[in-house]
């Protein structure tokens, strides 16, 4: 459900483009530009300096551009750890190296090429940039499940878990999640269940310990009952299903698919808030820590 988008400077000349990465970019867009932002808004304001934008219009992009050329973060801006330290002499260079380590979703360009997109494409709607309100997973295809969180995955370092039902036995979607994340930017996997698990790091020693490496693994035990949606959380992004993210039996009911969506930032924030204050209230227990 997310997407990252490789987005050419020269753009920037546009007014536009300029006000599509203003308005559909960040956490809750579902979109993030991969660029090294420094370089990126320096050859950005080298083309809007010598555009024909009115002077208005050209000092607000100019303006956007400095603050964010002085800027370490930002909002629409994301450059995952397998992205960083390529160097190039320019824009289009550098799309090209980071092509070689991973794909993007989309390239938003005026220029014609492979999987590129103008702004006519993006007003129309194309799927490469479309980001669906809501997608659908097959609820007895754990990697059915797993692929509907993958996009998200990709672009975090830390992804909490949160769902009542989550259990730890017998799991295949987190055999799953364990088998998708060395290919993710993901360095820490928390879950927060209300499950009881009988004898804990024995079933972890058994059905994961061989399959979990370089990743910071934690379980929770949070209180019956108190979290009621179900929520993949991270420091980029957070999507929720009513059905949660385990497994089901198919009934032939419309239950037999789980609608996952895109959360705003605050209802994340505030969930991990929560889970923070019950561990420190002690009414939640890490009672796993790899």
């Amino acid at each position: 459900m997310y997407k990252e988008v490789a987005f050419d400077p020269r753009c920037m000349a546009d007014i536009e483009y300029y006000n599509l990465v203003k308005q559909h970019f960040g956490f809750e867009k579902g979109r993030y530009i991969s660029a090294e932002i420094k370089s990126w808004a320096r050859e950005a304001m080298t083309h809007v300096k010598e555009s024909d934008l009115k002077t208005i219009r050209k000092q607000s992009v100019k303006n956007y551009l400095n603050k964010l050329g002085r800027s370490k973060t930002s909002e629409e801006f994301l450059l995952t750890r397998d992205r960083q330290g390529v160097a190039a002499n320019c824009w289009q260079d550098w799309a090209e190296a980071q092509r070689k380590i991973r794909g993007f979703s989309c390239i938003v360009s005026d220029g014609s090429g492979e999987d590129r997109i103008d702004i006519d494409q993006v007003n129309e709607g194309c799927g490469e940039w479309n980001v669906p309100a809501s997608i659908s997973v097959d609820r007895s295809d754990p990697k059915s499940i797993v692929e509907g969180i993958l996009t998200l995955l990709v672009l975090s370092d830390c992804v909490t878990i949160v769902d009542q039902f989550f259990r730890l036995a017998g799991n295949a979607v987190l055999v799953e999640l364990f088998k998708a994340i060395p290919n993710t930017s993901v360095r820490c996997l928390r879950i927060a269940t209300a499950m009881e698990t009988c004898g804990i790091e024995d079933v972890y020693d058994r059905e994961f310990r061989s399959m979990h490496a370089n990743v910071r693994f934690e379980w929770i035990k949070a209180p019956d009952r108190y979290f009621h949606d179900r929520y993949v959380i991270t420091e980029v992004g957070a999507v929720r299903s009513g059905h949660g993210f385990m497994t089901d039996v198919k009934k032939g009911t419309h239950a037999d698919l789980a609608n996952i969506n895109i959360v705003a930032r605050d209802e994340a924030h505030r969930t991990l808030a929560e889970l923070d204050q019950l561990l420190e209230a002690g009414k939640a227990t890490l009672e796993l820590s790899r």
